[in-house]
């Protein structure tokens, strides 16, 4: 049962991959790799880099060169911080759909859950009242379990509690 159920997760995150656009999979991938320890080492070496050869051009007299404060390389640095920021926001907010999706299905089965629970308590109950050596007295707690929740009450209760 586990086994299927994880076979159903995997091809549910595989239709889910699929319908993500071309476009959306490069900025995924680009915002996957901005967001790798290789990358903030590449940057990190870019910067030093960059100051050690345009500090050695000053003085070395070359005459392209971004002086400090490095104007060139702030632009740069400035640039990339836009481009990551856009594509994590993008991710994040399809990751968050996905996220609502699947806490939508899971308020689903769990209500279907409760219903079916309290179906079977019910039963039970019906059963334990037609046995004869059983009628020793009603159980007040199987009683109110087997009663379904209501949940618009428990949706306004935790919405009062909230807010």
């Amino acid at each position: 049962m586990a086994r299927e159920n994880i076979e159903l997760l995997a091809e549910h995150d595989q239709r889910e991959g699929a319908q993500v656009s071309p476009l959306q999979a490069s900025i995924e991938r680009i915002s996957g790799l901005m967001g790798s320890s290789s990358y903030f080492v590449f940057v990190l070496g870019f910067i030093a880099l960059w100051a050690l050869v345009n500090v050695h051009g000053v003085h070395a007299g070359w005459r392209f060169v971004d002086p400090p404060p490095f104007n060139w390389l702030q632009g740069i640095v400035s640039s990339n911080a836009l481009v990551l920021t856009i594509a994590v926001l993008i991710r994040q907010k399809r990751m968050a759909q996905l996220a609502e999706r699947r806490a939508h299905l899971d308020l689903h089965i769990n209500l279907l859950t409760e219903r079916k629970v309290s179906k079977i308590l019910q039963i039970v109950d019906e059963l334990r009242r037609d046995l004869p050596a059983r009628r020793r007295g009603h159980d007040d707690e199987t009683a109110e379990l087997a009663l379904p929740a209501d949940t618009e009450a428990l949706l306004h209760a935790i919405k009062d509690r909230q807010g």
